[in-house]
């Protein structure tokens, strides 16, 4: 039963007491009304009447009594009947809220169901991941699992939104919020209207968690990981039956995981043989998807080319200097945005094939940042969009490679401008971060839903929206990828109807040769 169809109802309730009370008063009222006009009656009649008056009082004084006793008894059933209906209405919520629990916890142990096959602990754990994001709503989960040999909670698996942030992380039992977790085996919550008591020093300023959830996975009373799950961006915190249900989850992914482990360390060569399968596998999907999408935005700018061109060639002696001059410049805007698509393209084949080589050096970010800008104000021009740079003094200089980095910045400012309205603004600042340099590009468009948020930055991940305004899909990929090999982190804070604002962090201190170039090293 929805809410304000109780509220309704309670209204309606209060309304009928206030009836019963005014009927109630209004026979009372009268039964001692009666009695009360005796006197003066008896007094005009005279005795000869008296005594028949008398037998009247009486009758109608024991009338009233009657009545008043009535009242009083169809006051009680009435009271009965509310209570019985209060009752019912609290088992239909109470009917309500089990179904929904049930809902979510069949939808969590159908999962435990399919861990229970064969699969390898790394794929287990990003299904759980996965599965978890979807099934509470949330926008980021991540497990941590226990190493006995190092005594280090070690990031195994992360997805969703600012998933960076927890990748590759490590903590010792007892520090931090997950080694808290861990050593004393309890379930922990914290949500941003609260204060968060000792762990207020684990307080990240610069994400947006709405409410966070750590549990310990366990086998018996040993724990062997941690799970978290945070809402970001998000109008609710976790329930505590969201806590129940999840902590039953997590006591049987506890023996999931630790099964898992045990078939790892039986057969390490199978499990190598099916990763490179379920790569492969993935990359065939990857290639279609690619194909098709590429395909057809190639094809528009090179008809277009076409077109021009063949309309040029048939009308040359007929057109005026200025009618070729326009036909030229949108022919040269087609050419350029086919070889802008072209580029990504080629980008994207080297990151993948581990062939990207960065050229470092050391370099102002506020330069690059005003070279982006004044690279994309021909195109926020023709929409009427005013873009705003608002450039931290202080910032140290980053070692990077400036023609990526540009590349970078001019794809937020690109994609902030296309889903700006017209005449809008768009924002470029940049200010120190601790030990990183911070940009952010701020649009005032539409926003970005958090179930799209989680996604945003995967291959070809751009959501309806972008589907909508058209692209490849492989733009925001680019972004953090190419920022991810200068050794950096992005990410997005958006809210539906205020807009969103992508950032970038880049770390001041150089960093060597292998950590620079991961993928290169893989090749």
């Amino acid at each position: 039963m929805k809410r304000k169809d109780i509220s309704a109802r309670e209204r309606l309730t209060r309304r009928g007491w206030f009836l019963w009370a005014s009927t109630f008063a209004v026979v009372i009222a009268l039964a001692a009304a009666v009695p009360l006009l005796y006197l003066p009656l008896n007094n005009l009649l005279g005795d000869d009447v008296s005594q028949s008056a008398n037998e009247a009082y009486v009758a109608v004084v024991g009338l009233a009594g009657l009545v008043v006793v009535f009242c009083l008894y169809t006051l009680l059933k009435q009271r009965e009947l509310d209570a019985v209906r209060r009752e019912l209405e609290r088992q239909e919520l109470e009917k309500a809220d089990v179904g929904t629990r049930l809902s979510e916890l069949s939808e969590l142990f159908r999962l435990s169901t399919a861990l229970n096959l064969q699969l390898q602990l790394d794929d287990i754990l990003q299904i759980t991941v996965r599965r978890v994001v979807a099934t509470l709503k949330a926008q980021q989960a991540s497990i941590m699992v226990y190493d006995p040999e190092s005594g280090l909670l070690e990031t195994r698996a992360a997805y969703g939104l600012e998933s960076e942030f927890t990748r590759n992380a490590r903590q010792r039992l007892g520090e931090g919020i997950a080694g808290w977790v861990a050593q004393r085996g309890e379930s922990l919550q914290l949500d941003s209207g609260s204060g968060m008591g000792e762990f207020s020093a684990e307080r990240k300023q610069n994400r947006n968690i709405t409410s966070a959830l750590s549990l310990p996975l366990k086998v018996g009373s040993r724990c062997v990981g941690v799970l978290n799950v945070n809402r970001i961006n998000h109008p609710e915190i976790f329930q505590a039956h969201h806590r129940e249900v999840l902590q039953l989850f997590a006591d049987h992914a506890g023996s999931v995981i630790e099964r898992a482990r045990v078939f790892d360390r039986l057969g390490s060569r199978a499990r190598e043989l099916e990763e490179m399968n379920l790569h492969l596998n993935e990359l065939n999907r990857l290639k279609d998807v690619f194909l098709s999408t590429a395909s057809h935005e190639l094809k528009t700018p090179l008809t277009s080319v076409i077109g021009y061109a063949e309309l040029l060639d048939d009308n040359d002696e007929r057109m005026t200097h200025d009618q070729r001059g326009e036909f030229l410049r949108r022919l040269r805007l087609e050419a350029n945005r086919l070889l802008g698509l072209i580029e990504d393209i080629l980008d994207l084949t080297r990151i993948e094939s581990g062939k990207l080589v960065l050229h470092r050096v050391s370099m102002s970010v506020n330069e690059i940042a005003h070279a982006a800008v004044e690279t994309s104000r021909v195109l926020a021009g023709k929409r009427g969009i005013e873009l705003v740079e608002r450039l931290a003094d202080d910032l140290p200089s980053v070692q990077l490679d400036e023609v990526k980095m540009r590349q970078v910045l001019v794809n937020l400012l690109g994609n902030a401008v296309k889903f700006s309205p017209a005449a809008g603004t768009v924002e470029l600042a940049t200010r120190r971060d601790g030990d990183f340099v911070r940009i952010e590009v701020a649009d005032r468009g539409t926003g970005i839903p958090p179930e799209e948020a989680t996604h945003i930055f995967e291959l070809f991940g751009q959501g309806e929206r972008g589907k909508l305004a058209g692209g490849l899909g492989i733009g925001l990929h680019l972004v953090k990828r190419i920022t991810e090999l200068h050794g950096g982190h992005v990410g997005v804070s958006s809210c539906l109807g205020e807009g969103s604002t992508f950032w970038v962090r880049l770390p001041t201190e150089a960093i060597n040769e292998v950590e620079e170039e991961p993928e290169l090293r893989a090749a």
